[in-house]
């Protein structure tokens, strides 16, 4: 076995000293904050993910509260940052409504202030247009006109969409055009 693999101690437990999802590593903070760092870099993180991500480590709680400080002032993390890119990403790729942004925002731990910023960012007119791509593009097998367009919104409103705007968009459509 490497060094890196996990070895028996002369107690007969296994030192953990390679990661594994699921359990705690034992490291030292250089170590956590170059996994920490690289964890960063791969994409945008929230605070609240990155104090998860060292809590699975098994360092010294002062040793987590310096690597937090380290990357918020290195710019590694940045909470608006965050929920901006997250906002735009949600929107034109995942083609979320405001409502499931906002829930999903908050469940990450991010103020009410900085999601009201980001959702700010949002402009009216593409937002309404990716909400009727979204009802274009959803295949509904219902012939009643009624039961088509109630099957529609209830779709985009599970998608984070809100009903008045949903209703709004679908009361300017003909049945032909949805």
């Amino acid at each position: 076995m490497g060094e890196a693999d996990s070895t028996e101690n002369g107690q007969g437990r296994l030192d953990k000293t390679s990661v594994r999802e699921g359990t705690v590593m034992e490291m030292n903070r250089d170590i956590a904050l170059k996994k920490v760092l690289h964890y960063c870099a791969y994409q945008d993180r929230c605070s609240q993910e990155v104090q998860t991500k060292l809590d699975s480590f098994d360092i010294p709680s002062s040793d987590k509260e310096k690597i937090m400080r380290v990357l918020l002032e290195e710019g590694y993390i940045d909470d608006e940052r965050f929920a901006s890119t997250f906002v735009r990403s949600k929107i034109h790729l995942k083609k979320w409504g405001v409502n499931k942004i906002r829930m999903s925002l908050k469940m990450k731990g991010i103020s009410d202030e900085i999601i009201g910023n980001a959702l700010s960012e949002i402009d009216p007119e593409i937002y309404r247009e990716e909400l009727v791509r979204v009802l274009k593009a959803k295949k509904i097998n219902e012939t009643d006109p009624y039961k088509r367009k109630a099957k529609l919104a209830q779709y985009a409103i599970q998608k984070g969409y809100e009903p008045g705007l949903v209703w709004d968009v679908l009361r300017h459509f003909d049945r032909n055009n949805i």
